[in-house]
């Protein structure tokens, strides 16, 4: 009988010492966020262009004047490029934005969103948009607002899987004046 107590002591003693100990010196915990790998997605794709023989058009409406030619793969690359500037993949980066993952139903997607924490974030939203039932990108939509100089650019960067991109900009400044350019770059879709 005088073991139980014992035992009943020692159960409690060892329970109140079992918590893991903490370590006040433990050095940050490692970033695991898993945001969707967009700066690959635009690298595989601008290179499926960069590789193939596409004729690739571009049409341009600048301030309601349009035009529209051929440009070289050169030209391409250099328009595609504001797609990677956009990467959230840095751990710098992926602090500002939350993420959200919602179904889709009426467009049949599952819709990745970021949104920045810091409302003076130069990317102000990313949407990806995946087919529900092969997980692979349909569209990307990349909205961001900066200044340079003393221009604001409203910027609407879209992306058609496999067919096309959109690189769109409001330019305003503080004294009136407001400029609008709409770039589509076409090289295997129908306008």
């Amino acid at each position: 009988m005088k073991l139980l107590p014992l035992l009943i002591f020692s159960a409690i003693l060892f329970a109140c010492n079992s918590r893991p100990h903490q370590n006040t010196n433990a050095a940050p915990d490692i970033d695991t966020a898993k945001f969707y790998p967009l700066h690959s997605f635009f690298k595989e794709q601008i290179q499926y262009v960069d590789l193939r023989s596409f004729n690739i058009y571009k049409i341009t409406v600048k301030d309601g004047k349009k035009d529209s030619t051929g440009i070289s793969k050169d030209g391409f690359l250099a328009m595609a490029a504001i797609f990677l500037k956009r990467d959230l993949s840095d751990p710098n980066e992926k602090i500002r934005y939350k993420e959200t993952v919602f179904q889709d139903l009426s467009t049949g997607s599952i819709t990745f969103n970021y949104t920045p924490i810091d409302p003076k974030a130069t990317v102000q939203n990313i949407d990806i948009l995946l087919d529900e039932e092969t997980h692979t990108v349909k569209r990307v939509f990349i909205r961001s607002v900066y200044t340079s100089g003393d221009s604001t650019i409203n910027e609407q960067c879209n992306w058609k899987a496999g067919m096309s991109f959109q690189v769109n900009r409001t330019i305003s400044t503080k004294t009136g004046y407001t400029s609008t350019e709409l770039n589509y770059i076409n090289w295997n879709d129908k306008p």
